[in-house]
């Protein structure tokens, strides 16, 4: 029953207030949950970042050097890739990606493995590259 100037009755804030307290509960369990996949989540780009590598790629003919960070899975072509992206420089069909150091080697036919595979089974030593173009003489 509206008591007079529209009061409502007991019965219906008890109701009212129920209904708010259920609310607040299934909140309060959504809140939870949702740090919960936080700290998941939070957990696997620790692991993830224990993984990550820092890259340097210099560009040989262009004298120009750019250090990023890769995942060991990441291929040897997609590092080449960002070098490119990150160097700024065009990719020239003559181009050789290579070991950096004084004896470089070239990397071409292993461009489809992996950072980790590469340093594990020798093909490279550690994670410095260098990109070469084919001059063409005069």
């Amino acid at each position: 029953m509206h008591g007079e100037g529209g009061l409502k009755t007991i019965e219906q804030i008890i109701d009212q207030l129920e209904h708010a307290e259920a609310h607040l509960a299934k909140l309060r369990l959504e809140e939870a949950e949702a740090e919960r996949e936080i700290k998941e989540a939070l957990e696997e780009l620790k692991a993830f970042e224990h993984h990550v590598v820092e890259v340097h790629v210099v560009h040989v003919n262009e004298v120009e050097k750019t250090v990023f960070k890769a995942h060991v899975a990441a291929t040897l072509q997609k590092v080449w890739d960002k070098a490119y992206l990150k160097l700024e420089i065009p990719h020239q069909p003559k181009d050789v990606f290579q070991t950096a150091g004084e004896h470089p080697k070239s990397l071409m036919s292993h461009l489809s493995v992996s950072l980790k595979e590469a340093k594990d089974t020798g093909i490279i030593e550690n994670y410095h590259f260098g990109i070469a173009s084919e001059t063409g003489g005069a």
